[in-house]
């Protein structure tokens, strides 16, 4: 299902608030990636709370059911984005929370991928030099793919920087087509 990302920037902006005023922000934030991936894990859940024919109260019920009755916050979120038939965005709400989380700590997500896994030595090098360039503590998500037969891609914000075999050739066979040779 399609959203308008205000809708999500919103309700993530909200919880946000809320964690902060609660000083609960470490805490609402690994309940709601918990949360976001048990409804990845089950997108029937997810359906399920979704669908019109089915009461509010009765999908109340059944997240309290799930989550406990006890679940603080996050289930008074899921409660009220399930009133506003709102659940679906779900995932697009902790996209926005995490970015929120990450500013507010001064983190930078960066994905590095590589055709063979980073040793130990050239992870804490390449963490050192991007948070020396950057400024920020560094969240390294790693990828593996074979197909940049060599070299790294990084990625972070709006920044690409692809320094990969496979890039090259590419590049160099454009290069080469673009001279007619």
């Amino acid at each position: 299902m399609m959203i308008e990302p205000e809708i999500a920037s919103v309700y993530a902006n909200a919880l946000f608030e809320l964690a902060c005023e609660t000083e609960s922000l470490e805490e609402i934030s690994i309940d709601l990636l918990s949360v976001i991936d048990i409804f990845e894990k089950n997108p029937d859940f997810l359906n399920l709370l979704s669908v019109p024919n089915i009461g509010t109260a009765e999908k109340i019920d059944t997240i309290k059911k799930v989550f406990g009755e006890d679940g603080g916050i996050i289930l008074n979120f899921l409660c009220l984005l399930t009133e506003k038939n709102r659940i679906f965005c779900i995932s697009e709400i902790g996209s926005e929370f995490k970015k929120l989380y990450n500013n507010y700590n001064d983190i930078e997500e960066v994905t590095v991928t590589t055709c063979i896994p980073l040793t130990e030595d050239s992870r804490n090098r390449l963490i050192v030099k991007l948070q020396n360039k950057l400024g920020k503590r560094i969240k390294l998500i790693e990828n593996i793919n074979p197909d940049i037969m060599g070299g790294v891609k990084l990625s972070y914000g709006d920044t690409l920087i692809d320094n990969s075999i496979a890039s090259r050739i590419d590049d160099l066979s454009k290069e080469l087509k673009k001279n007619n040779i």
